[in-house]
């Protein structure tokens, strides 16, 4: 079964069977404290580096607001700003995102809530030592955080 053309047929079911384990993966716990803060260039191949760029873009533009975590930050994110007219659409682009950016960024740990199937999600980034900081440069939307 092709997801995407599944997708482009509007089909609900075959979305939610694919974020299900796409955002399990994404939030798959990781030891922060054993991963060092460096990033895996090697991580993506030259075409989910640019869907990576593009995504994380999209998802900057889209971030409703911002508040600082002990160990790193929570966004909430506007995911009809995300694409497409409803939640699904915006959702599935941040379970991409977040694969993505897992595996080039292993030492960050991702969350990601969606209370009440609405149209606003919250992101966590979190990690060890360093991570904020990190976070706040990579992201300047995080230097507004309260």
């Amino acid at each position: 079964m092709n997801f995407y053309r599944e997708w482009r047929k509007g089909n609900p079911m075959h979305i939610h069977q694919f974020v299900l384990p796409l955002l399990l993966l994404a939030t798959a716990l990781r030891s922060p404290s054993t991963q060092p803060l460096a990033c895996r260039l090697d991580a993506l191949t030259t075409e989910e580096r640019e869907r990576h760029r593009s995504l994380g873009e999209t998802l900057q533009r889209a971030i409703a607001g911002a508040s600082e975590l002990p160990d790193g930050y929570e966004v909430s994110v506007d995911l009809a700003r995300l694409g497409g007219a409803g939640g699904s659409a915006g959702l599935v682009r941040l379970a991409e995102w977040v694969d993505l950016e897992s595996r080039c960024c292993p030492f960050l740990t991702f969350g990601i809530d969606f209370p009440g199937g609405g149209r606003i999600a919250r992101l966590r980034l979190t990690g060890g030592e360093g991570v904020k900081a990190f976070l706040k440069t990579e992201i300047p939307q995080f230097s507004r955080a309260r």
